[in-house]
């Protein structure tokens, strides 16, 4: 976590659950980065994930303001929203067929029921995301996949971490969301909702993933952070520590 602030899982959980309440109504405008060209491809990738894994239903984890069910809800029979936070479930409207208010940590899921599990910039808001992969694999239905992106890698913050503080400082996000939420969070809040944001370990995913019985695979890509790094990097995977974002698919065996 930024500055070493010491944290346990309940206040990381607080923390984002008191960050995301407060800024539920102005969510998308504060992000700033979702555009037609992320929703096309996260349309092509869950199209792809269904096809190969079962379009009955889908959960995503996270959910934020739907953009992944919203998406998703042409393609599979089922969408599950679900969030820590109540008041973005409540201010998302009807993104998914159902939405739940609930912890990643303990999903109200009953066993082998999913055929796809989505967790879209969201690994890096987890105190630990060990739990968050036994319950994965309790909820999937054999042959069913889960898929993780938008996540940075942490290989890629130790190679660049000086262009990153820059670029950071200039788009101000943590500014912005302070500054939206000033009479609920403080900047510790903050930081404890951002706990992974120097990166998430993929080695240490895709341990996670493989010690819960699943079958991992990351690959590294740029796509989705705005239209000049799609234009320059496209959708290729690069090496790990070259490009920013995590992406992982996981599927559990038949």
């Amino acid at each position: 976590m930024g500055g070493g602030t010491q944290a346990t899982a309940e206040d990381v959980k607080r923390a984002n659950r008191r960050l995301y309440d407060a800024v539920a109504d102005r969510y998308e405008s504060l992000d700033g980065r979702r555009d037609a060209s992320l929703t096309a491809w996260i349309r092509s990738v869950l199209a792809e994930l269904a096809a190969a894994h079962g379009s009955g239903v889908l959960l995503d984890l996270g959910s934020g303001s739907g953009l992944v069910t919203r998406t998703g809800r042409s393609i599979f029979g089922r969408t599950i929203a679900l969030d820590l936070s109540p008041a973005i479930l409540a201010a998302a409207g009807s993104v998914a067929d159902h939405r739940i208010a609930a912890d990643t940590d303990w999903l109200p899921i009953a066993d082998a029921t999913v055929d796809v599990v989505t967790c879209f910039a969201v690994m890096h808001h987890l105190y630990d995301g060990g739990r968050l992969a036994r319950e994965v694999a309790r909820v999937l239905k054999p042959g069913g996949v889960f898929w993780s992106d938008h996540d940075m890698d942490s290989a890629f913050y130790r190679r660049f971490r000086w262009p990153l503080a820059g670029y950071r400082r200039l788009r101000g996000a943590d500014r912005k969301y302070a500054e939206a939420a000033a009479d609920v969070i403080d900047e510790r809040d903050y930081a404890m909702a951002e706990y992974r944001e120097n990166g998430v370990d993929a080695a240490r995913v895709v341990d996670e993933l493989r010690a819960a019985g699943l079958c991992p695979r990351a690959t590294f890509h740029w796509f989705g952070l705005s239209p000049l790094t799609n234009h320059l990097f496209g959708r290729r995977p690069r090496p790990r520590g070259w490009a920013p974002i995590l992406s992982v698919r996981a599927s559990r065996p038949v």
